[in-house]
């Protein structure tokens, strides 16, 4: 639980009601490999590859409308993760903050999914990693509510958390390019989602090619 000094917006939606029984979160897009984000250098960063993209269902006897759809309250936050253990990342002297960088929290978003059925989703397409080595990436979500207390501030209770698969963050001697962009990527880009896309998977790179008419 922490505390914010930002003011709760106005939703028809009921602050505060869902609890970690609520909701049911799944990882959806896991990311595979990542280009070494250097100090210094953020013109040539690339965020990791695909991006993240996580889905929060939340039980149809506890919002059977899904107005959850609609909460500008949730959000979540990424980590970086040990590859093995349940832990966070130990940066050797540095801090734990500096071993991402980028967009590392996104809101809930509501967009049709491949089925085109209404759901809430969590896109990190800005996500990059300062540390070589395998890695996981660890979401948590969040609830900003309304304390009881007039005279105290608001607060962001954590309702879950989930870890990604490995992934390999490599620098750019090593690095063999972006893949090809998901379908996942490309639906939810043409829904408003500011993603990089890729239009050629990395073997096509470097190649000339010519089209007769």
């Amino acid at each position: 639980m922490f505390h914010s000094h930002f003011p709760i917006p106005a939703s028809h939606y009921n602050a505060g009601e869902l609890s970690s029984e609520d909701v049911e979160l799944s990882i959806r897009q896991h990311p595979k490999e990542a280009l070494l984000a250097v100090t210094g250098k953020e013109k040539f960063r690339k965020p990791v590859d695909p991006p993240p993209i996580l889905q929060l269902k939340v039980k149809p006897g506890v919002d059977p409308s899904q107005h959850f759809l609609q909460s500008p309250y949730l959000f979540m936050c990424c980590t970086l993760w040990h590859p093995e253990k349940d832990e966070p990342y130990k940066a050797s002297g540095s801090s734990r903050s500096q071993s991402l960088s980028g967009g590392l929290t996104s809101s809930l978003h509501r967009l049709k999914d491949v089925n085109n059925t209404d759901g809430g989703f969590f896109v990190f397409g800005d996500v990059s990693c300062k540390v070589v080595g395998t890695h996981r990436l660890h979401f948590s979500l969040y609830d900003l509510r309304k304390p009881r207390t007039p005279s105290r501030e608001n607060y962001a209770t954590c309702l879950g958390t989930i870890t990604s698969d490995k992934f390999v963050v490599q620098p750019a001697k090593d690095f063999k390019g972006l893949e090809e962009s998901t379908y996942l990527s490309r639906a939810f880009s043409d829904q408003g989602v500011r993603l990089r896309l890729r239009k050629e998977p990395r073997a096509m790179m470097g190649y000339v090619f010519w089209r007769f008419e």
